[in-house]
């Protein structure tokens, strides 16, 4: 008999070279699907009408993530509401009605309106992952092939129609942007063939670019930087996200998502989630008194907890808007925020910070091996003095001391 899961086990059981399939011995008829690609998701086989039925209940819940209060189908769920929902499910087939012929006629319906267009669809998807660390961008990157494949229905759309959009998006926005529109319809194409017959038309890898045509190594120089800083300074919420980043090095989207709730209990000290992060585990950040001020100015808004939000229920996102208005007004040009950290990290170097502490400042993992098995140091004091190190050169750029003159001694004239 199989063993009952657990979130724990869900968690950490690795796709293999084949499809998978392990069976909940807490919920009879339930089981945990792992593809080879990493997709887990939840599956009921029941007996209806003398067939054997196997009914998709949704995808497993990412760790961190919240379920839905109450479950429902085609909707990422827990273990807990996976079982909750098959339970129920169950129930149904009890009482002579089968889900999945109900589901059946409801998807045939919906193709009849019109609602398995790319955009539907892609929409579809994007409603379905609130949880995903780069939505907006995501978001963004589908809403490109909109305008001509937009009302196409998704099976109807082929490879070179896609790949013409790229050559498109390529000499409009550049070859890294068309590179990641790529990979948002990998995704799309992938999700949706996951709950549904249709096979993707795209496989894995085909980047466009090569590393070297991707990497950007923009940094402002000390013009520039005193100008942004200025700018920034009466510049209101935006302005305090753009000194925030410098002084913090942190990633645009980490910054903006940013809750009262994640710092400490004297402002100090940012814990910054595993859900909202690329290395997926919470990361401190000791923060500089320039950095704590700026936060403590902030307002604690009664519409929730984000600290760079006109609301306080939203984070941060409208990037695009009012970095026009603010490029405008500070002169500065061909620059991106995420440019702000590579800025920062060069900064660092110049202040004779060692390059791993540096990178610590910049959330990234150091060491590995023996050496992550036996060096437990926090390194807490060392990136607090380097944050502190930034901010002071950073001052002495955007307000450089006055020059001290020294006096030339004159000698003496002799007397005659």
């Amino acid at each position: 008999m199989a063993k009952p899961l657990t979130a724990i086990t869900v968690a950490r059981l690795r796709a293999g070279t084949e499809r998978r399939e392990i069976s909940d011995g807490g919920c009879r008829g339930l089981f945990l699907i792992i593809q080879p690609s990493g997709h887990k998701s939840w599956a009921l086989r029941y007996r209806s009408r003398n067939r054997s039925v196997k009914f998709t209940l949704g995808s497993v819940l990412s760790p961190g993530a919240e379920s839905a209060t109450a479950p429902e189908v085609d909707t990422p769920l827990s273990l807990a509401a996976a079982r909750e929902l098959a339970t129920r499910t169950l129930r149904e087939v009890q009482t002579g009605h089968d889900p999945a012929v109900a589901k059946r006629k409801r998807r045939e319906e919906q193709h009849a309106a019109g609602s398995d267009t790319l955009r539907a669809v892609s929409e579809e998807f994007l409603r379905r992952h609130p949880q995903l660390r780069t939505l907006n961008q995501r978001r963004a990157d589908l809403e490109l092939f909109y305008p001509s494949l937009g009302q196409l229905p998704i099976d109807q759309v082929r490879r070179g129609q896609i790949f013409r959009e790229l050559d498109r998006i390529s000499d409009e926005r550049g070859p890294v942007r068309a590179d990641r529109a790529l990979s948002a319809m990998k995704t799309l194409l992938n999700w949706h063939s996951q709950r549904s017959d249709y096979l993707p038309v795209l496989g894995r890898g085909g980047r466009r670019t090569s590393t070297q045509e991707r990497a950007r190594s923009r940094v402002l120089d000390d013009g520039e930087l005193r100008r942004v800083w200025v700018t920034a300074e009466s510049f209101g919420l935006f302005g305090d996200l753009v000194r925030f980043l410098l002084l913090t090095c942190a990633r645009r989207t980490e910054a903006a998502a940013l809750k009262f709730g994640e710092l400490s209990a004297d402002g100090k000290v940012w814990t910054l989630p595993a859900a909202r992060n690329k290395s997926k585990r919470d990361v401190v950040f000791p923060l500089s008194e320039a950095a704590q001020r700026i936060l403590a100015a902030r307002p604690k808004l009664a519409g929730g907890d984000h600290v760079f939000s006109a609301t306080g229920r939203h984070a941060f996102g409208n990037f695009g808007k009012a970095k026009r208005a603010f490029d405008k007004a500070c002169g500065a040009e061909n620059w991106r925020l995420h440019d702000l950290r590579r800025s920062s990290r060069t900064l660092l170097s110049r202040c004779n910070v060692r390059p791993d502490i540096a990178e610590r400042c910049l959330g990234h993992s150091v060491g590995g091996g023996v050496q992550a098995t036996y060096d437990r140091h926090s390194y807490e004091v060392e990136v607090r003095a380097a944050f502190e190190a930034l901010a002071a050169l950073i001052e002495r750029l955007v307000r450089p001391p006055p020059d001290v003159v020294v006096p030339i001694a004159r000698a003496k004239a002799r007397r005659k």
